[in-house]
């Protein structure tokens, strides 16, 4: 039970900081990637397709911390069966948090391509752009694995019980 509660508490902090990253950084790089590639974000003058956000980037916020809960109820439940190591600057929790966010983000891939639900969960997903799909699918997962992963890993090891 207490490890339960541990890996609540570290899921909903990992969660709520892995929502600011992603506001920001989705937000960000949506419109440079799109500038790049030459895809349109806004509609243009006399109609035609375009490239906008679904919602409001700041839902990451919301869907952060319970991404986070998920996350942390499994990684308490998961912990001492995941593989890890202690790597030069990441403690042992830290990359068995990355390797549990690396599953999950696999796992929701899986699910994602034959139902073509929005992997990046923010972006609109058109036929026409799938370099740009990639891109930012890529980014997501960068910013889940890197970011919610190994943040959960660092606040296990803070909310240890003493």
């Amino acid at each position: 039970m207490v490890e339960l509660r541990r890996g609540i508490k570290a899921g909903i902090v990992a969660g709520v900081i892995y929502g600011i990253v992603y506001a920001f950084f989705i937000t960000f790089f949506f419109y440079i990637i799109a500038s790049l590639l030459g895809i349109p974000t806004a509609p243009p003058p006399f109609g035609g397709r375009y490239v906008a956000l679904r919602v409001n980037p700041f839902m990451g916020l919301i869907i952060g911390p319970i991404f986070g809960i998920i996350l942390g109820v499994i990684y308490a439940f998961t912990y001492n069966r995941l593989p890890g190591r202690k790597l030069r600057a990441w403690s042992v929790s830290r990359t068995k948090g990355i390797v549990l966010a690396l599953l999950i983000w696999f796992i929701i891939f899986l699910i994602a391509v034959p139902t073509r639900f929005s992997t990046g969960l923010l972006f609109s997903e058109l036929g026409d752009y799938q370099i740009f799909q990639i891109f930012m699918t890529a980014m997501a997962a960068w910013c889940f694995i890197l970011v919610l992963g190994q943040q959960l890993g660092n606040f296990w090891d803070k909310f240890k019980p003493k």
